[in-house]
């Protein structure tokens, strides 16, 4: 019984981290020479974009060996209300939205060498920052890298 139970349990969390994410990555374990591809799911997480139709941007920085809390983002790319065409967002219909980081991770962050990059950081938000997607308790959206 112990057994079922835990597979039932490990396959609920696993469903729920493919089907409930706010944003997907391929690859699925980048590291920092890695291009990577972000899908942003505007209708899950707090929904702030749900529905919304014109541009969206990350707002997008990373964590750090040097970051000494969750909130201590570094390389951000833009302060929050500057829209650059890298931190824009390709519409892919159905409340997705597409950012390629590229050529790799720390070229698109300008992360100097030796410094290591432990997780991508984003808000999501409209063009003057009016309406966000972030998780469902409203917090930052991190992936490991």
């Amino acid at each position: 019984m112990k057994k079922v139970f835990l597979i039932i349990t490990v396959l609920f969390f696993v469903t729920f981290r493919i089907f409930g994410q706010v944003i997907t990555v391929t690859p699925p374990l980048p590291n920092d020479k890695s291009a990577v591809e972000v899908v942003f799911d505007a209708s899950q997480g707090s929904g702030g974009l749900n529905g919304f139709t014109g541009d969206v941007y990350a707002h997008t920085g990373v964590l750090t060996n040097k970051s000494t809390v969750s909130t201590d983002w570094k390389y951000v790319r833009a302060a929050w209300n500057v829209n650059i065409p890298d931190c824009k967002l390709t519409s892919l219909g159905s409340n997705k939205w597409q950012l390629i980081i590229g050529p790799s991770i720390r070229e698109y962050y300008k992360v100097p060498t030796g410094e290591e990059i432990q997780k991508l950081a984003f808000v999501f938000r409209n063009s003057d920052g009016s309406k966000t997607g972030k998780t469902s308790t409203g917090g930052d959206i991190f992936y490991d890298v």
